[in-house]
């Protein structure tokens, strides 16, 4: 399941290899992180999170949590 993380880096962006050196992982390991498939350091955690300027917690969920927020806060909105 693709994190969070990756459609806010790509808003910003940061293209996924320079990302990846910039918290410190291969570019192979920050792919596998964003995809859901392996589980990032709390450090790579920190470091994306101060880097994308928001919360741990909001860019390590599910992409898809995130889009369904946003589509509901959108019906809201024109309701």
């Amino acid at each position: 399941m693709v994190k969070r993380v990756k459609l806010v880096r790509i808003a910003q962006g940061h293209h996924s290899y320079k990302f990846a050196a910039l918290v410190g992982v291969h570019p192979n390991t920050w792919h596998e992180i964003e995809e859901g498939k392996r589980k990032p350091s709390e450090k790579v955690m920190l470091i994306a999170s101060e880097i994308l300027k928001r919360p741990v917690d909001d860019l390590f969920a599910d992409a898809e949590e995130a889009l369904v927020e946003l589509h509901g806060s959108r019906q809201a909105k024109h309701s």
